[in-house]
């Protein structure tokens, strides 16, 4: 359900892309110190948002050295060094990650099914080291999930009540652990960007769970595929949803390094809306396919 949320590199500065990019390295890093060497293999552009809307939010500024790892070991690349949003951030994502594929394994049949046991498995010690530290989090995520596993199975058409609940997830993910002022504004954030991702991945799942068989909530608002007119409407609503989230991010303000702000406005301004011209008219790159490891 991940990889809706990044830059449009070919926008950034040199030093702005360098900077995401040592954000990204980092991330991972974090995610091998924190949740185990195989957690890194399920990093996310997503979480490398949240990264970069803490660090606004905490005013956490981490140094960036540069470090060689497993995948580039002839040259060194810009990596920023362990810092709490970091670990919190790879914390989180393996949480997610595993809750997710637990909760693909009750939803799932056949060979999905047996494609996201072995995932929860592959993913069972990360979140194991994740709960350890965040309790609370897991808990609450796992409660929010069956409550979306169960809106799912009720097959009701209209995308607003899953998409919600999805949202409420990330809304606590953003805004774990903050001082209320700021947990507030994450929250609203998070909820906003739960919104979008979980549209754009309904979307874009839509040919295959038409053949599949499996619930998504676009085809049941729509009784099948939608026509052009109707993936407009999709796309006009989508839009009017990232307004909303740009209208929170201006709430957020420049914090001390400009290259984070910087590249939040790229991802809201330039990234999310090329994601939904992705996923609705098949325009530019697929998710995740420019992955920096």
């Amino acid at each position: 359900m991940f990889g809706y949320v990044k830059v449009r590199r070919e926008e950034l500065r040199v030093r702005e892309y360098e900077y995401y990019r040592a954000c990204y390295c980092g991330l991972c890093r974090s995610m091998g110190k924190c949740t185990g060497q195989c957690s890194r293999l399920a990093i996310s552009y997503d979480f490398v948002f949240l990264c970069h809307v803490r660090l606004l939010l905490t005013g956490e500024t981490p140094a960036v050295g540069r470090r060689r790892c497993p995948v580039h070991l002839i040259h060194r690349r810009a990596m920023m060094e362990r810092c709490d949003t970091l670990d919190y951030a790879a914390r989180a994502a393996a949480v997610l990650n595993y809750e997710k594929c637990r909760d693909d394994v009750a939803d799932s049949r056949g060979f999905a099914r047996l494609s996201a046991r072995f995932r929860q498995w592959f993913l069972a010690p990360a979140y194991r080291r994740a709960r350890r530290v965040l309790p609370e989090l897991c808990d609450s995520v796992r409660q929010k999930l069956a409550a979306l596993s169960e809106c799912e199975r009720a097959g009701r058409p209209g995308v607003d009540g899953p998409a919600a609940l999805f949202g409420a997830i990330l809304a606590d993910i953003f805004a774990y652990g903050l001082p209320e002022e700021k947990a507030r504004l994450a929250r609203d954030i998070g909820q906003k960007t739960g919104r979008f991702i979980y549209i754009a991945d309904a979307i874009d799942d839509m040919t295959e769970d038409l053949k599949s068989g499996n619930f998504n909530p676009v085809l049941g608002l729509f009784g099948g595929l939608p026509d052009e007119e109707q993936k407009k409407g999709l796309q006009d609503a989508l839009l009017v949803g990232l307004s909303d989230l740009e209208a929170a991010f201006d709430l957020l303000g420049t914090g001390a390094d400009p290259a984070t702000a910087a590249v939040l406005k790229n991802i809201l301004y330039l990234g999310m809306p090329a994601t939904v011209r992705r996923v609705l008219y098949g325009e530019g790159c697929r998710k995740e396919d420019d992955r920096e490891q």
